[in-house]
């Protein structure tokens, strides 16, 4: 049942030229859009001294909600633009601590969509292709049609 959500990649598209407002949370992952496309989203981040944790290493929280980002967008831009979503399983596997300072690139692919789940993936790297975290989400679809 994927679908391309014309909307949602509009909308996208709006806040990567900045004629709509980033969201807070992506203001505070220090996010930039980047490729966009139904079901494969792309994201750039750079960690900063604010995403460290209590012993100077970048946080695994900070890891985990750039990839729920991307994850989630990559569902939410193959449903319908009335349907929502809700992420009800999220597992990150962290393989490599980045730096302050590295630039990272965020990237998603759905898995699987019908009428009531949504799956997706996601790699985060840099720009030289080292692979720093995966992880996948397991998200609830409210289609709009359902009352």
């Amino acid at each position: 049942m994927q679908q391309t959500n014309h909307v949602a990649l509009a909308r996208l598209e709006h806040i990567r030229a900045g004629a709509l407002p980033m969201p807070p949370m992506w203001a505070n992952l220090a996010l930039g859009v980047g490729a966009l496309a139904s079901g494969a989203i792309e994201m750039t981040t750079r960690p900063e001294e604010r995403h460290l944790n209590a012993f100077g290493g970048v946080h695994g929280g900070y890891i985990a909600a750039v990839l729920d980002t991307v994850l989630g967008l990559a569902i939410y831009t193959s449903i319908g633009p009335d349907d929502r979503h809700i992420t009800v399983d999220l597992a990150v596997k962290l393989l490599k601590a980045p730096s302050v300072g590295v630039p990272l690139v965020a990237t998603s692919a759905l898995v699987h969509v019908s009428r009531s789940v949504g799956v997706s993936q996601a790699w985060l790297r840099d720009t030289a292709g080292v692979l720093y975290a995966h992880g996948t989400t397991t998200c609830n679809i409210r289609r709009a049609d359902a009352g």
